[in-house]
């Protein structure tokens, strides 16, 4: 394995890349080619696609993403590759299945509107009848003619109640498809906050999640703290034991963090093993408490692989921990947050680093 490179000695930001030209083309292969070696990632669509997304600089989100990682002199391991892949250049499903949703959506609701349409025009053709019919009853001469308009009305009456019967037929399947396409979408919405793999909150919706939390503290003056975390030597654990059970660490990771929280509290996984834990109404001093406790809760559970039930063994984890203050933005505490986690990681990981701590 390599020894990891510095941002400052090859990782910059690329330059800006012009697909037109061929030269170019050829320039940012080659560059791409250069970091998979560099990061001794196997040279597989993934990684290529992410690292010439990284050297073309033709993705904002996916360069920023990479950079944090190169500026803490990290290779990219091939799991976070994935994970890099799957959030800025993968397909769109869950796009495309919202879409698809709207369309059905609009059919059902064409159909309700053309029921209900029909049965106006219906309603205006029954009174019309009536109406008629009003008119002939006073000048009715004969037993005969009273008999014809009360045949006449029976008749209608018949067609307007199998009228109706179709319409409450037609609106009763109209409501149950939407009912069902409206729970598709609950849990589509729901989906496309969630990390499949951990299923607790995924990026999108930290992001989301913090800059509502940011807007609040900065009116009501409440405070709240933002705790980041990640598994102590991870990457160990796929080198050494495969990624099925890296999967397993981590959703036994987050297991302990959701048991640890309340209600109100965000766990996120926000890339790789990397953690988010918001906690709104809390106090620095609460806050670091809790994540001590954490700690030896993460210390103290004993994981199993899911195939053979063999002991995965110890596991244990940092976090860096910061409190909001007035003025500073989510990416701000983000970005506290972070630091206090890689000075948790310096100072030989397994260990909370706070606003509290030197």
């Amino acid at each position: 394995m390599q020894a990891a490179v510095s941002i400052e000695e090859s990782d910059a930001t690329p330059p800006a890349f012009d697909p037109r030209d061929k030269q170019d083309i050829y320039r940012v292969a080659a560059e791409t080619m250069n970091l998979i070696h560099r990061h001794d990632a196997l040279p597989d669509p993934v990684a290529y696609a992410v690292w010439f997304a990284y050297a073309a600089n033709t993705n904002t989100g996916l360069v920023e993403a990479v950079s944090r990682k190169l500026t803490k002199g990290q290779n990219l391991s091939q799991f976070e590759l994935n994970d890099i892949y799957s959030q800025f250049l993968e397909d769109n499903s869950t796009s495309e299945k919202s879409q698809q949703l709207g369309l059905e959506f609009e059919g059902s609701m064409s159909v309700v509107s053309g029921l209900i349409l029909e049965s106006l025009k219906n309603n205006d053709s029954f009174r019309a009848t009536l109406e008629a019919v009003g008119e002939r009853i006073p000048n009715a001469a004969s037993s005969q003619e009273i008999d014809d308009i009360v045949t006449r009305l029976v008749t209608e009456n018949q067609k307007m109640s199998a009228t109706m019967r179709e319409l409450d037929k037609g609106l009763s399947e109209s409501q149950a498809q939407i009912k069902k396409l409206n729970s598709e979408l609950e849990e589509l919405q729901k989906l496309s906050l969630r990390d499949p793999l951990t299923e607790v909150a995924n990026r999108r919706a930290f992001d989301a999640f913090m800059a509502k939390l940011v807007e609040q503290a900065e009116t009501s003056k409440q405070t709240f703290c933002l705790a980041m975390t990640d598994i102590d030597h991870f990457k160990r654990v796929n080198d050494t034991l495969g990624h099925q059970v890296g999967d397993v660490v981590l959703k036994g990771f987050s297991t302990v963090l959701r048991r640890n929280t309340k209600g109100q509290d965000m766990i996120a996984r926000c890339g790789g093993e990397e953690f988010a834990i918001v906690l709104p109404d809390t106090g620095i001093v609460a806050a670091h408490n809790l994540m001590v406790r954490i700690a030896q809760s993460v210390r103290d559970t004993r994981l199993v692989s899911n195939e053979d039930h063999d002991k995965i063994g110890r596991v244990t984890a940092s976090f860096g921990v910061c409190e909001f203050k007035p003025g500073t933005t989510a990416d701000d505490l983000f970005e506290r947050a972070d630091m206090r986690l890689y000075s948790a990681k310096r100072a030989g990981r397994d260990c909370v680093r706070s606003d509290l701590t030197p």
